[in-house]
C-alpha cells in the first residue's frame, strides 16, 4: 500500500460521556506532515474535545489515533515527547521571568547533561521563531528585554507565545494549540499566525482550534465540526463556502448550528488503513532522572515563592500577628496558649498550601503529560512549603516563649513555653502534616474557590476535637478526634510542657498547678488543686476508660502521638497521589 506522509491519523474515533452524552460522533481524519490545520465550528461542537482526543489529553472512547505511525494509547510514553500542546489556559508561572520560565522548562524536559549553552541557544531560537526577540528593539532604552520581564508583565499575546515557546524547546513534530488567537488584537494575530506558518514550513505540523474566520487565510486546511460533534467538512479553507453553498464563513457557522443541516452533511467514517514509514530514532530517549527533576522542580518553586514578594510578606507576617494577639490576650502561660499554639501551626501549614496545586493545574497537567513524576512534584511542594512553615513556627514560638518569659507572673517565674527547640521541632512536624492536608485539598478540588470554601470546614474539627473547647467524653467523639491534627498537636505539645516541668521542677508542684489551671492564675488564691496540662485535657480519663466509654491508654505517650501524626501524614500523601493520578490524561 502506498505510504503517506502523515503526522496524525484518526480512525473511527468517538467520544462519549456519562448519561449517554455524545461529545464526538464517529469520525476519521488524516493530518499530513508539515501542515497547518484549523479546527472550527459553533460553540460546544467539540473542537477542543477533538483536539484532546488527538493529543491524548482526553482520549477517545473508541477508535484509534496514530501519531507518526504509532498508536497514541499503546505507545503514549514513546510519542508524548514528540507532541507539543498549549491549552486555553496559560501553562507558565507568572512570577518568573521569561528567560527563567524557558530555562526551567528546558531543565525539566531536555535530556540530562544538556548544557546551559545549548539551552540558551534553544531559547534564542524559539524566541526568534515566534518573533519575540524583536519585541523591544525599537524602545530598548526605555524597556527591558523581554527575556528579563516577568510573565505577569506581558500582554495576553506575549504570554501565549511564551507558552508556545515552552513547547517548542523540545522541537516537537506536532503542535496542538487551543484557541491561541483569542486574547490577541488584529495586528498581533497577523504576526503570530505568520510565525506559526513559518513553523509549519520548517517541519512542525500545527493543529489549531480557532473561532475567527480571518485566521483561515494562514492555514493549509480546515476541519469544521457541526453541533453535537459531527465532522462536516475537511478540506481547503477557500472551498468551504462553496461546499456549503453559502457566501461567507459566518453563514457556515449558522448552517452548522442546525442539527438537521448538520446530519445532511455528515458522512460516517469508512474503514481506512495506512502503511507507515516509522523512524525508530525519533523515539529513542534516556529515562528521566527523578532526583534531577526534583531538584529543578524545587528550585523553580522556591524562586516562584521568593519572587511573589507580597504573598511571601503576608506569610511571614502571620506568625507575628497571631503571636502578638496571643501575647496581648493572655496574661499568663496556660492551656489556652498551648491550644492556640498548636492550632496556629496547623493553620500555617493548611493556609500555605491550600492553593498551591489547584492554582497551577493547567501547568501541572501539561507537565504531567510530558514527563512529570507525581512523587517528585509532591515532594518539591512539601520541601519549599515546609521551609516556609519552619520560619513561621520558629517566629511564632519565639514570640510566645519570650513574651511569657519577660512578662512572667512574679509568683511563678519558671512558667513559660519550654523546651524551646523541642517545641519548635514538634510544631514544625504538625505544620508539615497540615501542609500535606492543604495539598490534598488543593489536589482534590478543581478550582481555588472550592478549596477556600472547604478550608474553614477542614479547620473547624481541628479546633472542636482538640479536647480544649469541650471534653472528649464519648466513644464517637474520641474516635473522630483520632483523625485530627488538632488533638495530636495539642496533646503532644502539652506533653512537652509537662515533661519539662516534671524533669526540672519536681519539687515545686504549685508551678504546674496554677499555670495550667483552666480558670487562669488567681493572685489571691495560690492553693489550687494540682493539675498538669494533660490532666486538664482529660483525654485519658481513668473513670471513663474503666466504664468502657473511652478506648484507653493506647496513645497515652508522646511517642504514640508522634506516630499518629506520621501515620496521618502518610495517609494524606497517598490521598494527594491518588487525586493527582486521577487527573492523568492517559
Amino acid at each position: 500500500m502506498k505510504q503517506k506522509s502523515l503526522s496524525i491519523q484518526a480512525i473511527g474515533i468517538t467520544k462519549k460521556y456519562p448519561k449517554n452524552k455524545i461529545g464526538l460522533q464517529p469520525m476519521s481524519l488524516e493530518i499530513e506532515h508539515k501542515s497547518f490545520v484549523a479546527m472550527m465550528g459553533p460553540s460546544g461542537c467539540g473542537k477542543s474535545t477533538l483536539l484532546k482526543c488527538l493529543n491524548g489529553d482526553n482520549p477517545a472512547t473508541s477508535g484509534e489515533v496514530y501519531i507518526n505511525g504509532l498508536s497514541l494509547i499503546d505507545n503514549y510514553d514513546l510519542v508524548k515527547k514528540s507532541i507539543g500542546y498549549v491549552p486555553q489556559d496559560d501553562i507558565i508561572h507568572k512570577e518568573l521571568s521569561v528567560y527563567k520560565t524557558l530555562f526551567y522548562a528546558a531543565k525539566l524536559r531536555l535530556p540530562d547533561g544538556t548544557s546551559k549553552k545549548e539551552i540558551d541557544v534553544r531559547i534564542n531560537k524559539v524566541l526568534k521563531s515566534l518573533k519575540l526577540d524583536q519585541q523591544d528593539q525599537d524602545i530598548q532604552k526605555e524597556q527591558k528585554d523581554i527575556r528579563h520581564k516577568k510573565v505577569k508583565e506581558l500582554s495576553g499575546g506575549q504570554r501565549k507565545r511564551i507558552s508556545i515557546a515552552v513547547e517548542l524547546l523540545t522541537e516537537p513534530t506536532i503542535l496542538f494549540l487551543d484557541e491561541p488567537t483569542s486574547p490577541l488584537d488584529p495586528e498581533t494575530i497577523d504576526s503570530f499566525l505568520k510565525s506559526l506558518r513559518d513553523l509549519a514550513e520548517d517541519g512542525t505540523s500545527i493543529i489549531m482550534v480557532t473561532h475567527k474566520p480571518e485566521d483561515l487565510k494562514y492555514v493549509d486546511e480546515v476541519v469544521f465540526l457541526g453541533v453535537e460533534g459531527h465532522l462536516v467538512y475537511k478540506g481547503l479553507p477557500n472551498k468551504i463556502t462553496e461546499h456549503f453553498n453559502v457566501d461567507s464563513i459566518i453563514e457556515v457557522y449558522s448552517v452548522m448550528s442546525d442539527l438537521d443541516q448538520v446530519k445532511k452533511n455528515y458522512h460516517p467514517p469508512k474503514e481506512a488503513a495506512v502503511s507507515w514509514d516509522i523512524n525508530p530514532k525519533l523515539y529513542k530517549s534516556s529515562p528521566d532522572s527523578n532526583w534531577r527533576q526534583l531538584y529543578w522542580l524545587a528550585t523553580r518553586y522556591l524562586e516562584i515563592k521568593l519572587n511573589d514578594y507580597n504573598n511571601l510578606l503576608l506569610l511571614l507576617l502571620q506568625p507575628i500577628i497571631i503571636g502578638g494577639l496571643v501575647s496581648l490576650v493572655f496574661t499568663e502561660f496556660r492551656m489556652g496558649v498551648i491550644f492556640l499554639t498548636a492550632i496556629s501551626a496547623i493553620w500555617f501549614g493548611v493556609s500555605n498550601s491550600a492553593k498551591e496545586i489547584v492554582g497551577e493545574l493547567p501547568i501541572y497537567r501539561r507537565e504531567r503529560m510530558y514527563n512529570l513524576n507525581i512523587n517528585t512534584y509532591i515532594i518539591s511542594k512539601l520541601l519549599i512549603l515546609s521551609l516556609i512553615a519552619l520560619v513561621q513556627v520558629l517566629v511564632f514560638v519565639a514570640i510566645i516563649h519570650f513574651n511569657f518569659k519577660i512578662n512572667v507572673v512574679s509568683e511563678f517565674p519558671e512558667t513559660y513555653l519550654r523546651p524551646f527547640w523541642k517545641s519548635v521541632g514538634f510544631l514544625f512536624m504538625i505544620s508539615c502534616s497540615a501542609t500535606l492536608l492543604g495539598l490534598f485539598l488543593s489536589s482534590y478540588f478543581s478550582n481555588t474557590e472550592k478549596v477556600m470554601t472547604v478550608v474553614p470546614i477542614t479547620l473547624m474539627p481541628q479546633i472542636m476535637l482538640a479536647g480544649v473547647m469541650t471534653k472528649l467524653d464519648t466513644r464517637l467523639i474520641e474516635i473522630l478526634s483520632f483523625f485530627t491534627l488538632g488533638r495530636w498537636g495539642t496533646e503532644g505539645f502539652s506533653r512537652l510542657q509537662d515533661a519539662y516541668f516534671e524533669n526540672n521542677y519536681v519539687e515545686t508542684e504549685s508551678v504546674l498547678t496554677t499555670e495550667f489551671n483552666l480558670d487562669g492564675y488567681n493572685k489571691n488564691d495560690c492553693k489550687c488543686e494540682a493539675a498538669s496540662a494533660m490532666n486538664q485535657l482529660g483525654l485519658y480519663d481513668e473513670n471513663l476508660i474503666d466504664k468502657g466509654v473511652l478506648i484507653g491508654n493506647a496513645f497515652n505517650s508522646l511517642t504514640a502521638n508522634i506516630l499518629a501524626v506520621l501515620v496521618m501524614s502518610f495517609i494524606m500523601y497517598l490521598l494527594i497521589f491518588i487525586s493527582l493520578s486521577k487527573k492523568d490524561s492517559i
